[in-house]
């Protein structure tokens, strides 16, 4: 594809459409499913494992991201990730066994690992190199987009409707998202993949960097997604679905002004005041005591989070090159998927033990610690 051409062909909108159909899913259960754990009797550390452990399964599946393109394609395989994400929906109101619901959250995170390495390493083959940054900032609008819109949603389903109706709407949103993804026209394969490969083949030392941020971003997503709506519920603090709504708009408005900046200036430039952005938003978190304080803290995780995660992606797509970019990026999601469920199941732990508030600040020095690996990064010229 020539650059001059618009990237906006068929596949890249159904993609687009099926992503952000995915990650309003994803994104109507961050702030519900921790009410629902609440509501059946689960304490804080359960609650954790009962939203980390999705990361952990994505984890696993991802070490077999290059192996699988052997045999599948990537619509076969994004049509099987998106298919477990549908049938987990809708067999969550069914059961509050604890263990049962674990296992149904296995089954969600092996669809979550699927669904989101192709997703992107999809989008990217649609893209010239030279417009890496712009093309993943626009397609990473398709999941912030939806984002801004499903803590609206989600949140007065359960609350003044029922739990059963919030589970309907996310079978509603990912049957939109199969629909899509049937009509995707599949790629030939443009190199060879090799049919058994190492366990670890994904991982390169070229890419710690990357590797190690992202994990260190995943560490403070696990947190703020499990249990800001716990903590602002706590403290009687109202309006916490706009401290979502907000995020995701403020992420939504910077992604296309970043990836430029990105394809301009380099990660260095996006990615040390995006962590200062975070830094603000858990201090405010942390002294929180009305909606406006929460709301001003979504800005700033908006701005934080909205624009680090984009930024990694496009930075190590563009390095990996065609042959390495499924295996690379399935690292690199492990390392944010690894990262989200340690957060949120050790976090968890410190609640019990203490409050949230106490792991709150623990989880603002934590980001304090990221700052001084990406500033370590900078300076020996790997950022």
């Amino acid at each position: 594809m020539e650059s001059k051409h618009t990237f906006l062909t068929k596949n890249f909108i159904l993609l687009f459409i099926g992503n952000a159909m995915v990650f309003m899913a994803y994104n109507m259960q961050v702030p519900v499913l921790p009410l629902y754990g609440q509501k059946i009797g689960l304490d804080a550390g359960q609650i954790g494992l009962f939203v980390g452990v999705l990361m952990f399964a994505g984890l696993l599946v991802r070490f077999f991201t290059g192996q699988l393109l052997a045999y599948f394609s990537k619509k076969t395989l994004l049509l099987v990730g998106a298919g477990l994400y549908l049938l987990t929906a809708i067999a969550y109101p069914f059961f509050t066994i604890f263990g049962i619901l674990i296992l149904l959250r296995v089954v969600n995170g092996l669809g979550h690992g699927l669904a989101t390495t192709y997703f992107a390493t999809a989008a990217a083959d649609e893209l010239p190199l030279n417009r890496m940054g712009e093309g993943m900032g626009y397609f990473g609008v398709s999941s912030m987009l939806t984002a801004s819109l499903a803590p609206l949603i989600a949140i007065p389903l359960a609350e003044y409707l029922s739990f059963n109706a919030f589970f309907l709407a996310c079978v509603i949103v990912l049957s939109i998202a199969m629909v899509s993804l049937l009509f995707l026209t599949p790629h030939q394969q443009t190199h060879p993949v090799r049919k058994s490969q190492p366990l670890f083949a994904g991982f390169d030392r070229t890419f710690v960097p990357q590797f190690t941020m992202i994990f260190f971003l995943g560490l403070v997503m696990g947190g703020v997604s499990a249990y800001t709506t716990l903590f602002a519920k706590v403290l009687h603090v109202s309006g916490v679905a706009w401290f979502f709504f907000a995020a995701a708009i403020v992420g939504v408005l910077m992604r296309p002004m970043i990836g430029n900046l990105f394809d301009q200036r380099g990660a260095f430039f996006v990615v040390i005041p995006s962590i200062v952005a975070l830094i603000i938003s858990l201090w405010l978190l942390v002294t929180m005591h009305s909606t406006w304080q929460l709301v001003l803290a979504g800005v700033f995780y908006g701005a934080g989070d909205g624009t680090i995660f984009p930024t990694l992606q496009a930075w190590t797509l563009k390095d990996a090159g065609n042959e390495k970019r499924e295996s690379i990026t399935g690292v690199l999601l492990n390392c944010y998927d690894l990262g989200m469920g340690l957060g949120a199941y050790l976090l968890g732990l410190i609640v019990d033990a203490s409050s949230y508030r106490t792991m709150f600040v623990s989880l603002l020095w934590c980001t304090v610690l990221y700052l001084g690996f990406s500033v370590l990064f900078k300076k020996r010229r790997r950022l």
